[in-house]
């Protein structure tokens, strides 16, 4: 006695194209051709459902996080391992999804979260551009359990724009090339106004860094004088010229101005400033009677 074989991918096939026979040998009867075809997509149907398992609701270890993600998203895990996220900083799953799974893909996505963490100029840039200022005002209306793509935000939070679309190694970076940058702006702008954005940063960053440069200059040709002082007015030049990187990214008026390029004007007048002086005293101690 032949042995039916079980139902499986192949068997759903034959059964569909109707090459299934009795056990007589001869082809089956239209109504049991029927019969096989509303069999067949049951299984079909069935299948995926069976072979997923329904997730606990945890709580979860990063172990099994990562354990339970390497299989069903292994890119996914690798480009967290790449990204400043990963363990080796310190962060992990559960400090920005939560450790349990309902819910978790919201609250990654809300900008509290990210400000938790990242606090000083980097949120405040933020906070201050008009991005910033709309999602604050309508937080209590924004949907954070839409995915982080094209058309499902009216202003983008910090998870829109470095993370977009789930990309977890950080689509802002600079390694990731200008390109990638504009394409998720021109999700909202025309890509006239995003190149001239774009251009106009360029032309910031350049006026910057011949400040920077400048004040460095100045710094290193101050033999008589290498201080305590000039070293915290390099720090401050530095730290100016990243509100400026950050008030451009964020389109901040504030950091690309008020806290950017006058600041760093300012810290061009007390380093020549300091300079004179230590000219000025070296040159009475050299010269006493004048």
């Amino acid at each position: 006695m032949q042995t039916k074989p079980r139902p499986g991918s192949e068997s759903i096939r034959r059964m569909m194209d109707g090459e299934e026979r009795g056990a007589n040998g001869l082809t089956p009867t239209p109504e049991a051709r029927t019969a096989s075809y509303i069999l067949g997509i049951l299984l079909l149907i069935s299948l995926p459902a069976l072979a997923d398992e329904p997730i606990p609701p945890g709580p979860f270890t990063e172990t099994e996080c990562i354990s339970c993600h390497t299989e069903r998203d292994p890119d996914l895990i690798r480009q967290w391992r790449e990204d400043p996220h990963s363990t080796a900083s310190g962060v992990g799953c559960s400090s920005c999804h939560g450790e349990r799974h309902e819910g978790s893909a919201q609250k990654s996505r809300e900008d509290s979260t990210c400000t938790g963490c990242h606090q000083g100029p980097t949120s405040h840039s933020y906070a201050t551009s008009k991005h910033g200022i709309i999602t604050r005002l309508e937080e209590g209306r924004q949907d954070w359990r839409q995915p982080l793509q094209r058309g499902n935000y009216r202003t983008p939070g910090c998870s829109y724009c470095h993370l977009h679309d789930g990309d977890h190694s950080n689509t802002m970076a600079p390694d990731r090339g200008p390109e990638v940058r504009q394409w998720i702006c021109a999700g909202c702008h025309s890509p006239r106004y995003v190149r001239e954005l774009f251009a106009n940063g360029r032309r910031q960053l350049e006026i910057a860094d011949l400040k920077l440069t400048e004040g460095e200059s100045l710094i290193a040709s101050a033999v008589v004088d290498q201080t305590e002082t000039l070293s915290k007015l390099l720090q401050s030049l530095n730290h100016h010229r990243h509100n400026v990187l950050l008030g451009i990214g964020h389109q901040s008026p504030d950091y690309q101005w008020w806290h950017g390029q006058p600041a760093l004007d300012g810290d061009l007048i007390r380093i020549r400033d300091r300079i004179l002086q230590s000219r000025r005293r070296k040159s009475l101690a050299d010269n006493p009677e004048e």
